[in-house]
């Protein structure tokens, strides 16, 4: 299947693409994907399709007065709020046309697009409810996974602090303020220091980060890791030991499930993984 072309042409793009520092984790994020189908088929669900692929190519070019958009054929692309879907940057907008490019011809699979849905989110949903999602955030940070923490001198607690104190440190450092952690199992109350910090720190983004940043949060259940992860202080990989602490220990004590832990860990990488690559795109 041809690769997405147009303006850029299809020897330019493939330039782009060998010299952009994203090319891996779209392989990765690619690979997981497939995963995370495989893990449809496992649980005994039929891959959903939203219909035939009705177009012959996917290409992308700067739209008339600012930013770039995405073609089908001759169409530009629209988001489900019929808004024009308009890219920040040449990288972002071949990233999207190419995840359109790769779809089969006998059905378009929405769910192996998760860049056309997060541009789609900030295009259609970010700017009418930001104010509610940082609120929402700043809601759960109460909450956060890395704050949460097991009995003091378990097994599990002196894992939680070997891996998850350093990032405590160095949210400190980033956003001015650390935030506490507790055993309850009610999870903590964070001070306002903290919470000024990061409604402060989450204001700042555009709506193109903060899209990003929501979505890596509800992965990770934390948004100290999603930071990180924006920050460029955590790795894909890194980012998923620090999530999985818990799990992972649990599995050191009842073991590996197949069909249950490897899925999760496919279906978490890939919305990791996805939104790294939305935010590196974002900066390319």
């Amino acid at each position: 299947m041809a690769m997405a072309t147009g303006i850029f042409g299809r020897r330019s793009l493939h330039r782009a693409v060998q010299a952009s520092s994203w090319q891996l984790l779209l392989r990765s994020m690619g690979t997981e994907t497939a995963a995370a189908a495989s893990s449809e088929q496992i649980a005994g669900r039929k891959s959903k399709k939203e219909g035939k692929r009705f177009y012959e190519k996917a290409h992308a070019r700067p739209s008339e007065k600012d930013g770039y958009e995405v073609l089908l054929d001759h169409r530009v692309l629209r988001t489900p709020a019929k808004k024009p879907l308009k890219l920040p940057n040449p990288a972002l907008a071949l990233a999207v046309a190419a995840e359109w490019e790769w779809q089969d011809s006998s059905g378009i699979r929405a769910f192996t697009m998760p860049l056309v849905r997060l541009t789609s989110i900030t295009l259609d949903q970010v700017p009418t409810d930001r104010e509610k999602i940082i609120a929402t955030l700043l809601k759960y940070c109460h909450t956060d996974t890395l704050c949460c923490r097991a009995d003091e001198g378990s097994k599990l607690a002196d894992k939680q602090v070997k891996l998850w104190d350093p990032l405590l440190d160095w949210a400190e450092k980033e956003v001015g303020a650390r935030p506490v952690v507790s055993s309850s199992i009610f999870g903590t109350i964070q001070p306002y220091p903290v919470i000024f910090a990061l409604d402060k720190t989450l204001r700042s983004m555009s709506d193109w980060e903060l899209a990003a940043v929501d979505s890596l949060a509800g992965a990770a259940k934390s948004l100290v890791v999603a930071l990180a992860i924006a920050r460029n202080e955590l790795s894909i990989e890194r980012a998923i030991d620090i999530i999985r602490v818990e799990e992972e220990h649990q599995i050191e004590d009842w073991g590996h499930v197949e069909g249950g832990h490897d899925i999760d860990i496919a279906d978490l990488r890939v919305q990791i993984t996805a939104a790294s690559v939305f935010l590196r795109l974002l900066n390319h």
